[in-house]
C-alpha cells in the first residue's frame, strides 16, 4: 500500500483522531477547515433546503436520493423547496443553471450531488457569501464553502489493487478497464492503481480499454481485447462497477477469470464469487446506498443545528468485501447479470459517536 499524506494546509486533518486521519490517505483533493465551522441560521426551522440530485440513471443515484429524502423528512424540521436534478448525466451546465435557481430561492441550506466537482466551486463560493452552506455528497467539491462527505475513492482502489496484486505473487500481466476517462472517479481509480503497480514492477500492464461503466460496454470491449491477446492475464483493474462484464467475457471465451479489483461491487460480482469461491477469490467493498443518503441528511440537519462542520470534506473508509464475509452479503437469486450495489445489511456508512468528531459540538 502506497502511503500518500493528504493536502493539510490548515492543519485540520491532523488534529483528529489518528484513526480518522488514516481515512484521508492519498486523498487528492485539499481538506480545509470548514468556513461553517461558526455558523448557524438565523432560527431554529423549519428550515428550507433544497435538494439537487444527479438523474436516476442507475439505483445507485435512486437508493441515495431515497435515504436523503426520508431522513430530511423524518426530522420534522425540513421545508424541501426544491428536489431537482438535470435530465442527462452530462449535462453539467444545466446542472449550475439549476443550483443558480436554488440560491435565487435563498434556502438555508443546499444538498448537491455533482455530476462535476470543478465547476461547482466557484458557484458554491458565491452562495456561501450569501449566507447558504452546500452539502456535496460522494463528490466532494474542493472548496472550504462546501461541506462534502464520502468514501475515499483513492484509498478503497489502491487496497482493492493492492490485494489483488498480493494475490497473483506481484507478477503477470494486467489489463486495465476504464469507466469513463477524465470524470473524477475514473480519474481516482487509475492514480490508485497507478500507485500501487509503481511498488510492483513485475506486473505488466497489458493494455487498456473503456467500458463506459456498462455491463455490456465492458464485455465487447474486453472482448475485442482478448480477441488480439491470447496471452494469460493474472488481474484485471477496472474503475466500478464493470466487473460483472469482465467476468462475462472471460467466460464466454472459454479463458479463466482472472483476479479482480471490484470497485463498486454488485449483486453480479457477489454472485460470480459466492459460487465460485473454490477457485476465485474477491476483492471488493460495500456500498450501502440508502445509508450514504441517510448520512448526507445527518450532516445537513446537523450544520443547520449549528454543531460546526471542522473540515470541508468527512471521509470514511470502504468496507471490504472478501471471501471470508461473502455469505454476510450474497442474497439468494442473485445472478452474475445483477448490476446493483451490494453492500453488508448492517454498514451504516458512517456510525453516529464517529461522525461527532468531524464537528465542533456532537449531535443532541
Amino acid at each position: 500500500m502506497p502511503e500518500i499524506a493528504p493536502q493539510d494546509p490548515d492543519g485540520v486533518v491532523a488534529a483528529l483522531p489518528a484513526e480518522l486521519q488514516a481515512s484521508y490517505n492519498g486523498f487528492p483533493q485539499p481538506v480545509q477547515a470548514s468556513a461553517w465551522a461558526d455558523w448557524k441560521p438565523s432560527d431554529d426551522g423549519p428550515w428550507d433546503v433544497a435538494v439537487l440530485w444527479q438523474p436516476p440513471m442507475n439505483t445507485f443515484v435512486s437508493n441515495t436520493h431515497k435515504g436523503l429524502m426520508d431522513t430530511l423528512e423524518a426530522s420534522g424540521n425540513v421545508n424541501v423547496v426544491a428536489d431537482l436534478a438535470p435530465k442527462d448525466p452530462t449535462d453539467v451546465p444545466g446542472q449550475l443553471q439549476q443550483f443558480n435557481q436554488a440560491v435565487a430561492q435563498k434556502p438555508d441550506l443546499i444538498i448537491l450531488m455533482p455530476l462535476a466537482a470543478e465547476p461547482f466551486i466557484e458557484p458554491i463560493e458565491a452562495a456561501a457569501e450569501a449566507g447558504i452552506p452546500t452539502v456535496t455528497p460522494w463528490l466532494p467539491v474542493p472548496t472550504k464553502s462546501a461541506i462534502g462527505i464520502s468514501q475515499n475513492d483513492w484509498l478503497a482502489a489502491a487496497k482493492i489493487s493492492a490485494n489483488v496484486a498480493a494475490s497473483i505473487g506481484g507478477k503477470g500481466d494486467a489489463l486495465m478497464v476504464h469507466g469513463i476517462p477524465g470524470i473524477t472517479s475514473d480519474t481516482n481509480a487509475f492514480a490508485a492503481f497507478e500507485s500501487v503497480l509503481a511498488l510492483c514492477p513485475d506486473i505488466k500492464q497489458a493494455g487498456e480499454v473503456t467500458g463506459n461503466f456498462s455491463t455490456a460496454a465492458t464485455q465487447a470491449a474486453v472482448l475485442q481485447f482478448l480477441s488480439t491477446h491470447p496471452g494469460e492475464i493474472a488481474a484485471v483493474f477496472q474503475a466500478g462497477v464493470m466487473t460483472p462484464g469482465v467476468i462475462q467475457a472471460f467466460e464466454q471465451l472459454g479463458r479463466p477469470v482472472p483476479a479482480i479489483a471490484d470497485l463498486g461491487s454488485t449483486q453480479g460480482s457477489i454472485a460470480y464469487a459466492y459460487e465460485n469461491q473454490d477457485t476465485y477469490k474477491e476483492f471488493g467493498g460495500s456500498v450501502p446506498d440508502e445509508a450514504i443518503g441517510r448520512v448526507a441528511a445527518d450532516v445537513a440537519l446537523r450544520t443547520l443545528s449549528g454543531d460546526g462542520p471542522k473540515v470541508s470534506t468527512i471521509l470514511t473508509e470502504l468496507k471490504p468485501i472478501d471471501n471470508t464475509n461473502l455469505d454476510k452479503v450474497y442474497q439468494e437469486g442473485w445472478t452474475v447479470n445483477g448490476s446493483d450495489d451490494a453492500w453488508f445489511p448492517d454498514d451504516t456508512f458512517m456510525e453516529p459517536d464517529v461522525l461527532d468528531q468531524f464537528f465542533n459540538r456532537a449531535a443532541q
